[in-house]
């Protein structure tokens, strides 16, 4: 079951909801206050701001995590 988050996938901002990915086309707020550009720029709730790079998914509540599917892609490449 995949949760609902914002990521970066190839270089795009992407939404998963429901288990459907769609282009974000807009900012967004976590539930701890952290905002997620569509450019794919974090502005954390205590003002620093950082960039999401690939397989970076931000969770609804606010936690960062990596996507787990990337990491096995990586392996079959090689």
């Amino acid at each position: 079951m995949k949760k609902d988050c914002v990521m970066m996938e190839d270089g795009k901002m992407m939404v998963m909801k429901g288990g459907n990915s769609m282009a974000m086309d807009k900012d967004m707020t976590m539930k701890n206050g952290t905002m997620v550009m569509a450019d794919g720029t974090v502005k954390m709730k205590n003002g620093k701001t950082m960039m999401m790079k690939d397989g970076d998914c931000m969770m609804m509540d606010g936690k960062m995590t990596k996507m787990k599917m990337d990491k096995a892609k990586m392996q079959s490449k090689k």
